[in-house]
């Protein structure tokens, strides 16, 4: 296991570590909730993550979007989260 996740196994627990990193979860957009969901998702040892979003990065998409930075502009949303 990652050390990164140290902390959480010692809070859950080895059955319950192995649950979430057998677990998949589906992102549908990568908004203003769904882009901060998908890192937290990830941040809490989920094994398996799909993302699903067409949309690309705007300017308008900054003030709220995890991966909205003016060096992604124009780049797929999905792109930049994988």
């Amino acid at each position: 296991m990652n050390d990164w996740l140290k902390r959480t196994r010692l809070m859950l627990g080895d059955e319950k570590m192995a649950i979430l990193q057998r677990s998949h979860v589906l992102i549908a957009g990568l908004g203003g909730v769904g882009s901060w969901a998908a890192e937290l998702i990830v941040r809490g040892g989920i094994g398996n993550l799909t993302i699903a979003d067409h949309d690309l990065i705007t300017a308008s998409n900054r003030n709220r979007q995890l991966p909205a930075l003016l060096s992604t502009e124009g780049m797929s949303k999905a792109d930049v989260m994988a």
